[in-house]
């Protein structure tokens, strides 16, 4: 595969599974030293198993201590950063009329408020290196899905920040888009509350909206982030990219 990370640094959050984890092995496929972040270590482990340029932190981007570890383990192991892909989320699948603020504040806390904070923590890094920023969004926020509006609500933020800060970066060449992820064959929907039936049921009512018939995979994912964050998109930025399978057509 072509080496076209190589002497390319990469953050990758929430990499211990599914998309996070195709992502971060694709980059270091293509030659990148990659810092991959997420709570759980055993299954970071298993994603940095893959490739040798594929390093850990548990970490829990709630927490500011963590981010100023992550950013000072960055300097001290790297001394620079290219590439921050914001992926870690949370994905409820709850009726309006059965949300709970709770549910509420964790929702925004992972997928808004945490993204934020990771951002500006490694910006500077960004800056000096004329990097990328690569955020997961989600096609529902076009193309809505019932049960969802949290989770929903949560990446219409993501969009928009996304558009603002590619037009506020601009000048300090640092490249910011989105990728609009359709229905992915990832382990979000068994973080939910649902039951194991309540999982099926609502991946069977998404099949049936998506044209190709089936759900993606987190390499699809993988191919376009790869695409976004190498030289071949210059002049790509402000942009959200639908990888859906037809679902937002």
């Amino acid at each position: 595969m072509d080496k076209r990370f190589a002497h390319k640094t990469a953050l990758v959050t929430g990499a211990g599974t599914g998309i996070g984890r195709a992502v971060a092995q694709r980059f270091a496929q293509e030659g990148a030293e990659v810092l991959i972040l997420g709570r759980t270590e055993a299954t970071l482990q298993e994603t940095a198993a893959a490739n040798a340029n594929i390093t850990y932190s548990v970490a829990d981007l709630e927490k500011e201590a963590d981010l100023d570890q992550i950013v000072a383990e960055i300097k001290q192991r790297y001394g620079k950063l290219d590439i921050l892909v914001n992926n870690a989320g949370w994905a409820p699948v709850t009726p309006f009329s059965e949300v709970k603020m709770e549910e509420y504040d964790k929702v925004f806390s992972i997928n808004v408020r945490a993204l934020v904070n990771m951002t500006l923590h490694v910006l500077p890094l960004l800056k000096a290196s004329r990097g990328n920023i690569i955020n997961m969004s989600s096609v529902i926020c076009k193309n809505h899905l019932l049960n969802m509006s949290m989770y929903a609500g949560t990446k219409a933020a993501v969009e928009i920040f996304t558009k603002i800060w590619a037009k506020e970066l601009a000048p300090d060449g640092v490249r910011v888009n989105a990728i609009g992820v359709g229905s992915i064959e990832t382990p979000i929907y068994g973080k939910t509350e649902l039951s194991d039936k309540g999982i099926q049921e609502h991946i069977e009512k998404i099949t049936r909206a998506i044209p190709q018939g089936h759900f993606g995979k987190p390499e699809d994912i993988a191919a376009v982030a790869a695409f976004l964050a190498s030289d071949e998109a210059n002049f790509v930025t402000g942009s959200e990219y639908g990888i859906d399978g037809g679902f937002g057509a």
